[in-house]
């Protein structure tokens, strides 16, 4: 069980990541990165009221935009992901707790 809790909790890290080498990689290879690029909007859209928050400024760096147009639209979202994740498990795991075996419900 330990080991299915485990790659769940990953596999939002890994979408993300694999969608941020695809995201890098789209124009060299000659890839539809707009194809790319909703992906990655789709992977965001249910936080899409918490990411507005964390926006950051326009920066004048290139590479820092786009390092915090990642950080944002992809890893955060993994972030949350995962802690729902996690919160679902610790949830499953007290009620287990609380209607164990000697629970007196269904006598």
């Amino acid at each position: 069980m330990k080991w299915f809790m485990r790659t769940l909790l990953t596999i939002p890290f890994a979408v993300a990541a694999l969608l941020n080498i695809l995201s890098v990689a789209a124009i060299p290879l000659r890839l539809n990165s707009e194809h790319i690029g909703s992906r990655i909007f789709l992977f965001a859209a249910p936080w899409s009221w918490l990411l507005d928050l964390l926006w950051m400024p326009d920066r004048h760096h290139h590479r820092l935009q786009m390092f915090f147009g990642y950080a944002i639209l992809l890893w955060v979202p993994a972030l949350l992901y995962s802690t729902c994740i996690w919160l679902l498990f610790v949830g499953f795991a007290k009620m287990k707790r609380v209607v164990g075996p000697s629970s007196t419900v269904g006598k």
